[in-house]
């Protein structure tokens, strides 16, 4: 296992992740039409963001990104436990350390805000 401690290991925690959601059958439907080779960049920046502290890597609203993809598919409670698992998964399998504890602790944090925002619970 490796420390989640660089970029490169944050392209690699979200590179795993995106080919687990990919190959699921409850988030791939809601990834269909997404150019995500064109979003990840976004998608690595946001992570090292949060787990790397590197403010100026990501500057978009997240929240308004996933507004966007709700409108698109509706969003149900069992995505976002879903993509949780996946993400702790990914991260359990691969990596260790303080940042990948971290990653631990912010994942279900992100999953509850985006859920309450969304959906309105």
């Amino acid at each position: 296992m490796r420390e989640l401690n660089s970029p490169d290991a944050i392209t690699e925690l979200v590179d795993a992740f995106y080919g687990k959601v990919l190959a699921d059958d409850v988030l791939a439907p809601v990834f269909q039409g997404i150019d995500l080779p064109r979003h990840k960049p976004k998608i690595y920046a946001y992570w090292r963001k949060m787990l790397l502290g590197e403010h100026d890597a990501y500057r978009r609203n997240m929240i308004a990104r996933h507004q966007a993809l709700h409108s698109r598919h509706s969003l149900q409670h069992q995505h976002f436990q879903r993509w949780l698992a996946l993400f702790l998964d990914t991260v359990d399998e691969r990596f260790s350390g303080t940042i990948a504890d971290r990653a631990r602790r912010l994942a279900p944090m992100i999953t509850t805000n985006l859920q309450k925002t969304l959906l309105r619970t």
